[in-house]
């Protein structure tokens, strides 16, 4: 379809959709005040704090933080991308879908996916009869007897064998019209150099990788015998990327969502060890690195992630990156610590069901996580082991933003290693100002330009909430802003996005709404909009509020403003530098302009 179709089609179904309906399929709501209330679909509580602004056409939960219109809500609760969300909107208001013009290419592209996508459907259901009914199949399913992996798991998780043939494969779709082009093209089958083509997987126990939406999209194939790899995947393919993909994860999803917590494994039988044991909220990274691309898709899940990566020090290592990575985007992060076995296969099937979900239960947070493993790898009989598990540990805590955690973690180290409180103090400052610098270096600042980075007070984020929502419900005010407001006067970068979007809307003639504004939005700026769409708010004077909003805004900036030049006049006067003239003059400039306003 064309764009304006598009568009209009999303702006139709914006329109028509009730979000209270829509949301009350899936949450029990109660009108209180002007919004609706429940208990938040997208993590565990027993208070209500997931509100549902009717006339603002938005959500926000005030305990996670999860907000949006009702795009975002079906997304979040369906964990579908954006267009699988309008398909599903559309459904429930019984509105038809515009056809889409379709290109050359998106057809071709198309087609070559449905051929991908019925070549791993055979080639799964191949593998899974060579497995369950082949003679050859009987020394692989003798293995899978052994690792107490029952008829019913083969089943559930459509386990297969690929025979010890060069072309078996190859020869069986071919008879079912898949042309062996196909198969190379999903990695399925490597081509000849000489000619022809023989198959990838030979001899090999077949774990078919399953998308969210019930399609083969690649395999892992693990040998029986001493044969490397031990174990070989799919290469990337037009349908499959392994960095987005997580074993297991069509099977798990709902229980994540339940459980409010992801446990992310290394290897394809630690997850069907974990799943047959009924831990169903089990995926595996497919024996590779987390990746970003993975974290996000359990982000839209759960916040909680939870690390049982296997004890030797590759897992060691892989679990710190992860730990790191998943972390640095929002996740609440714990690490099983694995006892009476390598991985969580290993420890279900020697000490039970009873004493792995024990040791997830007890799962410690990051920190807990990186100071243990810094004592564990030292010699703490020694000087040197001491300052070296010191300095692992104070790194770890560096990064750390809670001043009472930080404060427990110092003393309790402090008396593990038997070491005077203050010198761990004194290295903790040390790190922590080397993290500083080393974040202000990554935005191409100077440490002078770091200390000037200001902390927005309440009163600042306040007036930017209710400039926001003056905003909204009163678009007439936009004249009377335009001329003194502009995005860089919000501080956060969320709200300054979303003031953005107002004032762009404002200028090309569009009309000011939740909407519009929210349209194009990051999905942090639209859960901002989302708490701000849901305040309670009742403004006695519109104007006199807009212009108090207005007048903090303009002296938070321009009290920043004046210490970012009256530092750098500093700077350049130790240095010996004339420039420090300009810049004395120019911060007294700013200061007379702060003067007039206080006054």
């Amino acid at each position: 379809m064309k764009d304006t179709v598009y568009d209009d089609f999303i702006d139709r179904l914006r329109s028509e959709s009730d979000i209270v309906a829509v949301v009350s399929d899936y949450v029990p709501l109660a009108k209180k005040g002007r919004n609706y209330w429940g208990c938040c679909p997208f993590h565990r509580e027993k208070t209500p704090s997931f509100s549902v602004a009717p006339d603002k056409g938005f959500f926000y939960c005030f305990g996670c933080q999860a907000g949006g219109n009702v795009f975002n809500f079906l997304m979040k609760v369906e964990n579908l991308p954006f267009m699988e969300a309008v398909k599903l909107l559309a459904r429930k208001l019984n509105i038809p879908i515009p056809e889409k013009t379709k290109s050359e290419d998106d057809l071709r592209r198309e087609q070559e996916a449905t051929q991908l996508y019925k070549a791993n459907q055979l080639a799964k259901d191949f593998f899974h009869a060579c497995l369950t009914k082949a003679a050859f199949g009987s020394e692989a399913r003798q293995y899978l007897a052994s690792r107490q992996i029952t008829p019913e798991i083969i089943d559930q998780f459509q386990l297969g064998f690929a025979p010890p043939f060069w072309d078996k494969l190859i020869r069986t779709l071919a008879d079912r019209n898949v042309p062996v082009d196909s198969l190379i093209k999903a990695g399925l089958a490597i081509s000849r150099e000489q000619g022809g083509a023989y198959d990838r997987f030979r001899n090999r126990i077949m774990y078919p990788i399953i998308d969210l939406h019930g399609q083969v999209v690649g395999f892992g194939g693990r040998v029986l015998d001493q044969t490397q790899p031990k174990y070989l995947n799919s290469p990337e393919t037009p349908i499959f990327n392994k960095r987005h993909v997580l074993y297991g994860l069509n099977l798990a999803a709902r229980s994540i969502k339940e459980t409010n917590q992801a446990i992310i494994v290394e290897g394809y039988m630690d997850m069907i060890a974990c799943h047959a044991a009924g831990i169903t909220n089990v995926v595996a990274s497919l024996g590779t690195a987390f990746t970003q691309e993975q974290a996000k898709s359990l982000l839209r899940m759960t916040k909680e992630l939870v690390f049982a990566y296997d004890n030797d020090a590759a897992g060691q290592n892989a679990t710190l990156r992860a730990l790191s990575m998943a972390r640095s985007l929002g996740a609440s992060v714990r690490v099983v610590m694995l006892k009476g076995g390598k991985d969580p296969d290993e420890c279900i099937q020697r000490n039970g069901t009873d004493a792995f979900v024990t040791l997830i239960r007890e799962a410690p947070a990051l920190i807990d996580y990186q100071i243990q493993t810094a004592l564990a790898n030292e010699n703490l009989n020694t000087l040197e082991g001491k300052v070296r598990a010191v300095d692992k540990a104070v790194t770890a805590l560096a990064l750390s933003d809670n001043a009472v955690e930080v404060n427990s973690y110092v003393a309790r180290l402090a008396q593990t290693l038997a070491l005077d409180e203050a010198a761990v103090r004194s290295e903790l400052r040390k790190h922590v100002r080397m993290s500083q610098k080393d974040k202000s270096v990554n935005r191409g600042q100077n440490i002078s330009t770091a200390m000037m980075e200001n902390r927005s007070n309440m009163a600042t984020i306040m007036a930017e909430r209710h400039i926001i929502r003056l905003l909204l419900d009163d678009p007439e005010l936009g004249t009377e802003l335009s001329s003194h407001l502009v995005d860089e006067d919000l501080q956060d970068p969320n709200r300054r996005e979303i003031m953005n979007s107002i004032l762009l809307a404002y200028n090309m003639g569009k009309p000011i709404s939740t909407a519009t504004v929210g349209a194009n939005l990051s999905e942090s700026a639209c859960a901002e909009l989302s708490s701000i769409a849901v305040m309670e708010s009742d403004y006695n004077d519109v104007s006199r509020t807009a212009a108090d909003c207005v007048r903090i805004l303009r002296l938070a900036r321009l009290k920043d403003l004046y210490e970012n030049h009256r530092l750098q006049a500093d700077e350049y006067e130790r240095m010996g530098d004339s420039r420090f003239l300009q810049e004395l003059a120019e911060s007294q400039r700013i200061k007379d302009e702060i003067i007039k306003l206080h006054q």
